[in-house]
């Protein structure tokens, strides 16, 4: 096994929902809040595009509930987010569709951690059993489904010799998380530190 097919690369949540001007988040807070995002994915899309990852991907989308993360509340701009029918969220974002090999595999998650995912646990574990000892997450968002993910997957995988790793530049964010709190830490900052002190790397 070569180095390349020894590396799996999971892609969260490269959906509309988060880049486009018909997604909710984009409707819900603006373009501003979204830059962030939309620098990481036209990077992100930029590095698919060029081949320079050789080894499998794993393509995470999102369905959700009404409500799902409103706390129920059906009237915040966010209600509907990744609900399928519902409006463009679950659509893949603008390019994607062009990158995604027939070699590749395309999981749906229901939850903001896809290990929750049956589809996506059972990708993990089959591509360990291959001898991949490098798993590395993309997507959207970074202080939200992309931690979720890593961490639990990390948490999975420690003591089979598998590194889990974060490409941040890669990942998108609002601009609202690079803010810092009242005690001067960004939720960037938290996240890094969150995902660090767990061993996950963030490159």
């Amino acid at each position: 096994m070569s180095l390349e097919q020894q590396t799996v690369l999971v892609v969260i949540d490269a959906q509309r929902a988060f880049v486009d001007p018909a997604g909710s988040l984009w409707r819900t807070h603006g373009a501003d809040e979204i830059q962030p995002g939309l620098a990481a994915f036209e990077r992100l899309r930029d590095f698919l595009r060029s081949g320079t990852h050789g080894g499998s991907t794993i393509w995470v989308r999102s369905e959700y509930t009404p409500g799902q993360f409103t706390g129920g509340d059906l009237h915040d701009g966010m209600a509907q987010v990744c609900v399928p029918g519902e409006n463009v969220d679950c659509e893949w974002a603008d390019g994607v569709p062009e990158v995604v090999s027939p070699h590749d595999l395309v999981v749906t998650k229901r939850h903001d951690d896809a290990w929750q995912s049956a589809e996506f646990r059972s990708a993990i574990e089959e591509a360990v059993r291959q001898g991949v000892t490098q798993i590395t997450f993309v997507g959207f968002q970074f202080t939200t489904c992309v931690v979720a993910s890593a961490l639990s997957t990390q948490q999975a995988v420690r003591d089979r010799s598998v590194q889990v790793a974060v490409i941040e530049a890669l990942t998108g964010s609002r601009m609202s998380s690079h803010r810092p709190d009242a005690s001067g830490v960004s939720r960037m900052e938290s996240t890094r530190r969150q995902l660090a002190a767990a061993g996950v790397e963030v490159v």
